[in-house]
């Protein structure tokens, strides 16, 4: 063989064979190292058989860039072409697919023939032509891909088992090991040509700089590793010439991956080795130092280095000596590197579970500690907070009984005073005009009285457990206790309800009439010859279809969906908006009227303390309502209330026994008088029935309008005397009942006991049947016996034995059945006098 190195790169082979400075090559293989000239290569083959023979032509090293093989005569006189190989080259243009430069050669019998190979490369360039038989090349590649993927899997093993530490124990040090392995494994893989030959099979740049790209990145991540096992970093020495050789090195990387490839290679090279002198100085002050983990890595590395080291010599044809082709990337520093990385990850593990031991030790004595301080800081905070409670609980007896005997002694006298104005005004002339002045002053003076012990109480605030009222008749109460109000200074009142609200809600019934009477009683305070508004809207309970009579009933409807029926509670929001045409707030008053005992400049000479609006205000906010006003001088207030409810049923309103409420009246006398009446709510249905009963009518009661329409067709019915049927029933409501009762005995009178407003009928809107009397729930059991004696000309009996009066707090103030209305009047007035009339 001969060889021959030349600048130019586009000399054909006729050209070159024509030259005369071919030197001979002595052995077997050419070490040109990096050089950007083009290296020829020619020799001779000949076959001396009687048979023709196929031989492979491999050409190491993997890495070069380009080959050409080249057979005499072929390009002079139209032959087979030139074939290529190279890493350069896609693997499906070679002609054999191989880690090498393969190229097949076949020979006739007693043929022999000139060859020639054109090798250009940015690596470094390795000629080592050997002959193969096909089928032994293949032999050889597969005990060599065997040995390397045995090396990988112990290495991905290795670079795994590191990994997991590191996630298990949160260590840099695991995580840097096996960064490191892992760039290792692929810088191998890369200078021994499988990741081109199993990964890069498109060949390119990345191919060729693979190999120096990923070991430069190799070097920089075991410098990390070096100085996280061996504690070097604690030497401020190495801690910088270390620093110093990382920024080489990611010089290095940039260099190699997108820079000029031959050059940067060679700088890698360079700071390569010169890493590795220092590596082995520093590894042995270490050693000295009694660094951690410093005598395995000298120990175990060492040899790899060293292999490492002549195998960058021989690559860059310092050193040409065949041993030391694959030296520093065979099994044996392989099997170093991986004795060497289970050894630290062995005894890393080890180190950091001593460490863990330690620190969980000590945490779990300083846990004892602080356990201890705990618990005895925890029994004398305790003891503190019995004497502290102790304390608190006498100074709520006190309180409670200061506030009892004050309210007894201030309320007593004033209630009398009330009590014998009322009598002298009762008597009318002079005095009586007198006795209204003292009783209205007296009422102011008590209702101050009462407002200033409530907020000392505090929890007479407190939001009350919700109940089921009749929501239409509390409406009523308070406009009639805002009309009655608004009149005192020439006011007109308005009231107005947004939609249809359902007719039993759950809410504190008795807060909200002390709310809304303390802002009536300030919007009519204030306000001369104006108007006082009243809206109302109630949100997220709408239960009203619109059927006939305003009775929110569909004949078809089923019974869960009536308002007579039991219903699951549905949280729903009352909204009430006062308004007046009064002289209105400066917006910078807004907030601070809401406190307790503020009263504006326009307040002197009005009666009041300055209490009503913190009231409202407190009782709001512990309701979970919000309490917001909007008004400006000169342009009237409005005070928006929010107040949270829950839709109910008929049946959750509370209904005490009718003959424990007092009603004023002597009882009218039924006997012989015949009732029907259907009211599909059974406790109301049994009270009316029992209540009726022992006034001597002879009642048959219904559970819902269809029964009662089916009994007035059944044969030989007896005529009733009168009919009483509920507005909202399954089946049929009360229009059912009325439109079928007027078919069959239009005589017969018919009283609707509702919790449903009626609308008032339009002018010009068509004729429709009525009702005889028409009765609110919560249903006043003296109205219900006067409207009977009415329709039916009954006549009284013997006046019943009054009943004393309940104490003031210990009666229902919300109108249940059968309580008569003086109730709602009394709960007007508490309204209205809690609101500083």
């Amino acid at each position: 063989m001969a060889m021959l190195t030349v600048a130019q790169r586009d000399l054909t082979l006729r050209e070159v064979l024509a030259r005369d400075d071919w030197r001979p090559v002595h052995g077997a293989n050419v070490n040109v190292g990096f050089t950007a000239a083009t290296v020829w290569l020619t020799g001779a083959l000949c076959n001396p058989g009687r048979t023709p023979v196929t031989r492979w032509l491999a050409v190491g090293t993997p890495r070069l860039e380009s080959v050409t093989f080249f057979r005499e005569g072929d390009a002079t006189r139209g032959g087979a072409p030139p074939l290529v190989a190279g890493n350069h080259t896609p693997l499906a243009a070679r002609a054999v697919a191989a880690l090498l430069p393969v190229f097949p050669i076949t020979l006739a019998p007693g043929e022999r023939i000139r060859w020639a190979l054109r090798v250009q490369s940015r690596s470094a360039v390795a000629i080592v032509p050997t002959l193969w038989e096909p089928t032994a090349y293949r032999q050889h590649e597969g005990l060599a891909l065997v040995g390397t993927a045995l090396l990988a899997a112990i290495a991905l093993l290795v670079a795994l088992f590191s990994l997991a530490q590191a996630w298990s124990w949160r260590d840099r040090g695991f995580l840097l090991l096996a960064t490191w392995m892992t760039l290792a494994l692929l810088y191998a893989l890369a200078f021994d040509g499988y990741l081109y030959r199993y990964v890069f099979v498109q060949g390119g740049a990345w191919a060729v700089r693979a190999p120096g790209t990923l070991g430069s990145l190799a070097s920089l991540c075991y410098v990390a590793v070096t100085l996280a096992f061996t504690g070097l970093a604690r030497v401020p020495l190495w801690r910088w010439v270390y620093r110093g050789f990382v920024g080489l090195l990611l010089l290095a990387v940039g260099w190699t991956a997108w820079g000029d490839y031959r050059a940067g290679a060679l700088y890698a090279n360079g700071v390569g080795m010169a890493f590795y002198a220092v590596w082995f100085v520093s590894l042995l002050d270490a050693w000295r130092r009694g660094l951690p983990h410093a005598r395995v890595f000298l120990l175990c590395y060492t040899p790899v280095w060293v292999s490492v080291a002549l195998g960058m010599l021989q690559v860059q044809g310092v050193l040409d000596w065949a041993p030391l082709r694959h030296l520093h990337t065979s099994w044996l520093p392989g099997l170093c590197v991986m004795g060497m990385v289970g050894l630290l990850a062995t005894r890393r593990a080890q180190q950091l579970h001593t460490a863990h031991a330690v620190a969980l030790n000590t945490y779990l004595r300083a846990q004892d500690a602080a356990q201890a301080r705990l618990e005895q800081a925890v029994s004398e905070r305790t003891t503190a907070l019995r004497a502290a409670l102790a304390g608190a609980e006498q100074a709520r007896r006190a309180k409670a009984d200061f506030l009892a005997s004050i309210s007894h002694d201030l309320r007593t006298p004033l209630t009398t005073i009330l009590g014998q104005a009322e009598l002298l005004q009762s008597g009318g002339g002079a005095p009586a005009e007198r006795a209204r002045l003292i009783r209205s002053s007296g009422q102011h003076m008590l209702t101050m009285v009462s407002n200033l012990i409530d907020y000392a109480r505090d929890d007479a605030l407190e939001a009350a457990e919700p109940t089921a009222v009749y929501l239409h008749a509390m409406l009523e109460t308070i406009a009639h206790t805002g009309a009655e109000l608004a009149r005192r200074h020439d006011n007109q009142f308005t009231f107005s309800v947004e939609g249809t609200p359902p007719p039993v809600v759950a809410l504190d019934a008795d807060g909200l009439y002390r709310v809304l009477g303390n802002l009536l009683d300030n919007a009519s305070k204030y306000t001369r010859h104006g108007t006082i508004r009243l809206h109302v809207a109630f949100e997220g309970g709408d239960a009203r279809d619109g059927g006939e009579g305003g009775e929110a009933v569909d004949a078809g409807a089923s019974a869960e969906a009536r308002a007579g029926d039991a219903v699951p509670c549905r949280a729903a929001t009352l909204r009430y908006q006062v308004s007046d045409t009064g002289p209105g707030i400066d917006p910078a008053d807004h907030q601070r009227i809401l406190e307790p005992f503020t009263r504006l400049a326009n307040a002197q000479g009005l009666p009041g303390i300055g209490m009503g609006l913190a009231i409202a205000h407190r009782w709001v906010t512990r309701q979970g309502g919000t309490l917001v006003i909007e008004s400006a001088r000169g342009a009237g207030t409005t005070v928006r209330v929010t107040v949270p409810a829950r839709v109910a049923s008929e049946v959750d309103v509370a209904h005490p026994a009718l003959t424990a409420v007092a009603c004023p009246g002597p009882d009218i006398d039924g006997t012989g008088r015949r009732l029907w009446l259907a009211e599909d709510t059974a406790e109301i249905r049994h009270l009316l029935e029992d209540r009726l009963s022992a006034l001597g009518f002879a009642v048959e009661a219904f559970a819902d309008g269809r029964a009662l329409i089916a009994r007035l067709h059944a044969p030989h019915t007896a005529r009733p005397d009168a009919v009483l049927t509920d507005g909202a029933m399954p089946h049929a409501d009360g229009m059912a009942v009325l439109r079928a009762a007027r078919a069959w005995r239009a005589e017969v009178p018919v009283v609707l006991l509702s919790a449903w407003p009626l609308p008032d009928t339009a002018d010009g809107a068509p004729a429709r049947p009525s009702f005889d009397a028409v009765l609110r729930k919560p249903i006043d059991f003296s109205e219900l016996q006067r409207t009977l004696a009415h329709l039916l000309g009954l006549g009284a009996t013997a006046a019943p034995a009054p009943v004393p009066p309940a104490a003031p707090g210990a009666g229902d103030e919300r109108a249940p059945v059968g309580q008569c209305r003086a109730s709602h009047r009394s709960a007007s007035s508490a309204a209205g006098s809690a609101a500083e009339k």
